[in-house]
């Protein structure tokens, strides 16, 4: 495995990983809560999922730049 196929495999982790958390995070926080947890409002503000956010645009903006580096290290 070369480094240009690395690059993409970890900016598609980066696209993958964070959208599964923030899923189960949105999830987790819309399941019932009952006993001495009470029924308060659980879901993630902004300041929560900004790091998250982060990361999935991070991935969406290296996959097309990895994808055209390993491109040209196909033609050369």
């Amino acid at each position: 495995m070369n480094k240009y196929v690395l690059y993409i495999a970890m900016s598609v982790l980066m696209i993958i990983l964070p959208l599964c958390a923030m899923l189960y995070g949105l999830w987790d926080a819309n399941q019932p809560k009952t006993g001495p947890v009470g029924d308060g409002d659980s879901t993630p503000s902004f300041q929560q999922l900004f790091p998250i956010y982060c990361a999935i645009l991070l991935g969406v903006i290296n996959l097309p730049i990895s994808i055209i580096n390993y491109l040209k290290y196909k033609k050369k």
